[in-house]
């Protein structure tokens, strides 16, 4: 018997000995069609208990595009402001939970989310403890098929159609050391590495793309390092937030998808003439093949219109490096 006969083996064996979640875990690592909504950045002004009509629609619509799973970029609600009392903070996630969670919840759609600047800054303690308050009381909504939700909710694994997510707590521009041990880990079992496709959720992105955000503090840092760390561990697709763009990309074969915005304040990508828009996407897998046959697509939330890739710019240049526009060829 081979190494990788062996792993296999005790993977499976491991599975099976964990009774019904074993049995989940099993069930969501076969190959099928896995279909995407992917929605970020909800919130509008800071404290706010409301969502725009554009998170409503596309809330509204995702009974109609029938996902197997929603992510979610970050920024669920608008925190990160000083003058917000802990009693305000609970009352934007019971207004999030209304207006977003919840029907997704009845919908019976998984919902797979990371922590933005404005959920969960590690420099806002009770914005901290207020996002572990609620996601505490409300995991089984997310209704996730968990690999490791033990530092839940600010980053876990989960599994969905053999895809192997990770959101990791790119809250903030420092990724902590434990973090990426933990996740080196987590890549390296068995139901990782044999994963058809394997999809990292952060909040902030490695490279800037709009001028908002050109700057030290608003992408990760050390951007190149990040990257190479993410290609070294066989991820394929890194999904972030925070830019308030959408805009697809690649480098060096590994996909960055920046997300556009649903709630306030949509940016121009930096150097194109473009006028800023809202937007949502849907990300398709196919059953055979996978991640090469990825077909990623665009849409304005006000009236669902396709957004082109050939309106987008081939390439974005900011000041901690260039990212190239995604192609489904």
């Amino acid at each position: 018997m081979n190494q990788s006969t062996y792993l296999v083996l005790t993977f499976l064996f491991a599975i099976l000995s964990m009774g019904a979640h074993g049995q989940t875990l099993l069930k969501e690592s076969k190959n099928e069609n896995l279909k995407i909504l992917l929605i970020s950045d909800l919130n509008d002004s800071y404290g706010s208990v409301s969502y725009s009509k554009d998170v409503h629609e596309v809330v509204k619509r995702a009974k109609e595009i029938n996902p197997d799973l929603i992510l979610c970029g970050g920024d669920m609600v608008a925190g990160q402001k000083a003058s917000l009392t802990a009693s305000r903070l609970d009352s934007m996630w019971m207004a999030f939970d209304r207006d977003v969670l919840d029907p997704i919840h009845q919908l019976g759609i998984p919902f797979g989310f990371t922590m933005g600047n404005h959920d969960a800054s590690p420099s806002y303690q009770l914005d901290r403890a207020a996002s572990y308050k609620f996601w505490s009381a409300n995991k089984y909504k997310a209704n996730l098929t968990y690999v490791d939700d033990t530092h839940f909710p600010y980053y876990f694994s989960y599994i969905k159609n053999n895809v192997f997510f990770i959101s990791w707590d790119a809250s903030s521009a420092e990724i902590p050391a434990a973090v990426k041990v933990w996740m080196e880990k987590q890549l390296a079992l068995p139901i990782a590495s044999k994963a058809r496709a394997r999809i990292v959720l952060g909040h902030l992105p490695l490279y800037a793309i709009v001028a908002a955000k050109n700057k030290k503090g608003e992408v990760l840092s050390e951007a190149d390092e990040t990257f190479e760390f993410l290609k070294r561990n066989n991820v394929d697709m890194y999904i972030s937030g925070h830019q308030h763009a959408y805009y697809p990309a690649t480098k060096e074969k590994l996909t960055l998808l920046h997300a556009g915005c649903l709630g306030g304040g949509p940016r121009p990508i930096l150097g194109h003439s473009a006028a800023a828009k809202k937007a949502y996407a849907i990300v398709e897998i196919p059953k055979r093949k996978g991640i090469k046959k990825i077909k990623i697509t665009g849409f304005e939330p006000a009236n669902h219109r396709h957004i082109l890739l050939e309106s987008l710019p081939y390439s974005v240049n900011g000041f901690n490096g260039s990212v190239y526009k995604w192609s489904s060829k």
